[in-house]
């Protein structure tokens, strides 16, 4: 088994002449720094721009500290974005990603949501929002079973109200259920007990739908399914 890999820890940083900056073979876009002739650390391109780092600089302790800072925050940024390329993230759910691949402290992380939000990569009102479409477009579910979704996704309740009342509505909520219904005994002619209609209600509470619409949802689908097929 793949051992995990550890956050990593700051050298001992020293001052003096930076030597050389040189292109690393594998990875074009990373420089390796040298100080007193003496390899330091690898470093993105946009990292050793910011910092302005040339042939011949005299580097600081402090200097070297802003830079390795940066790196790691620069390595934090790119592995939140490869994150979002599957799909949108709520801040929690970032937060608790680069907290739980232990590379990056606690400091890089806050800096990198920071980043993030300012950017526009996260938004969790927009987030709210598109979790409740496409669950009611793929998979629907109840308001009850939505709430409850956005909040083990660390949305506030402003953000989940808002996003219900931007998507949702009573009609919706119903065609979701029938469709689950659908799904779960197809459309065709049965002659449902009362057993049957309990087990399909249940199945449908289990999915966060309410008593009112879970009773609406039954008396269409099973009508429907009359009429298509008398």
């Amino acid at each position: 088994m793949q051992e995990k890999k550890k956050q990593q820890e700051q050298p001992e940083f020293r001052g003096g002449q930076l030597t050389a900056l040189s292109v690393q073979k594998a990875s074009p876009d990373r420089l390796n720094v040298f100080v007193d002739d003496e390899f330091l650390m690898g470093v993105y391109r946009e990292v050793a721009l910011k910092h302005r780092l040339k042939k011949g600089l005299q580097v600081t302790v402090e200097l070297l500290e802003a830079v390795w800072r940066d790196e790691v925050v620069y390595k934090a940024k790119e592995a939140a974005v490869h994150y979002l390329s599957f799909r949108h993230r709520s801040k929690k759910e970032m937060a608790d990603y680069l907290s739980g691949k232990d590379l990056f402290d606690e400091a890089v992380v806050n800096m990198t949501l920071e980043w993030l939000v300012e950017s526009g990569y996260l938004n969790d009102n927009d987030f709210a929002r598109q979790w409740v479409e496409n669950r009611m477009r793929s998979r629907p579910r109840g308001k009850a079973m939505l709430k409850w979704e956005l909040k083990q996704k660390g949305i506030e309740s402003d953000h989940i109200a808002e996003a219900l009342d931007e998507v949702f509505d009573d009609e919706l909520e119903v065609e979701g259920a029938i469709r689950l219904l659908e799904k779960k005994v197809g459309r065709k002619t049965l002659q449902f007990t009362f057993e049957e209609q309990r087990k399909l209600a249940q199945h449908l509470a289990r999915r966060g739908f309410s008593s009112s619409v879970i009773k609406d949802a039954l008396r269409r689908f099973i009508s429907l399914a009359n009429l298509d097929n008398d």
